[in-house]
């Protein structure tokens, strides 16, 4: 398994490119919160990509693959922007809670991405009756990083974040009770829903 070392922003607004640099954070953060990192890929490796997303951390606190958001559709400029920064923040907070110390400006840049409107954002209407499927992804990206049970531990950090995922909490709830789990298409989102909820409960 070839994982990035470094986070790099695209250099242009061609969807493959954005698409690439958020799969391989979203790549990273999956074998690190699986424990399925090569043997290569240390402590040190990890440092090295926390310090890459540090670096490129936007004045709002959010993250992005590419700069001038502005630019781009706006379901492109979603996967760019919001699930960059859930993915960033997950990888971000694993990274500290594994590493039992800090990185300068680490602290401080998690609690500014908890607290950038991005994070809390969880509303799609551009997917239509699709958008429980973004908002479950969100959650398990999330989940991933513990963020959930962070939050819950300290409510104050980011009250705005954590209201919004108590509110998801609740319809996802709503709707398993209910038996309103089916989404467009036939496809039964059931398990998935289940999966989202017990990761907003740790």
């Amino acid at each position: 398994m070839i994982l990035a070392r470094k986070f790099t922003l695209s250099e242009d607004n061609d969807y493959e490119r954005i698409a690439a640099v958020s799969g391989c954070l979203r790549a990273l953060l999956e074998a690190f919160a699986a424990g399925e990192l090569p043997r290569e890929y240390g402590m040190k490796q990890l440092a090295g990509y926390a310090r890459s997303l540090l670096d490129v951390q936007r004045d709002d606190g959010s993250f992005a693959s590419y700069s001038n958001l502005e630019k781009l559709e706006i379901d492109v400029r979603t996967d760019a922007h919001r699930f960059v920064t859930w993915a960033a923040l997950a990888f971000l907070c694993r990274f500290q809670d594994s590493r039992g110390e800090s990185l300068p400006g680490l602290e401080k840049g998690i609690l500014a991405a908890m607290r950038s409107p991005a994070a809390s954002d969880f509303k799609f209407p551009e997917s239509g009756e699709a958008e429980p499927v973004q908002q479950v992804e969100a959650v398990l990206i999330l989940s991933s990083g513990g963020l959930p049970g962070r939050l819950s531990a300290d409510p104050s950090a980011a009250p705005e974040m954590y209201s919004a995922l108590n509110s998801l909490k609740a319809v996802f709830c709503r709707r398993l009770e209910s038996g309103n789990t089916t989404l467009p298409g036939g496809i039964e989102y059931e398990a998935l829903f289940r999966l989202a909820l017990e990761g907003l409960e740790t």
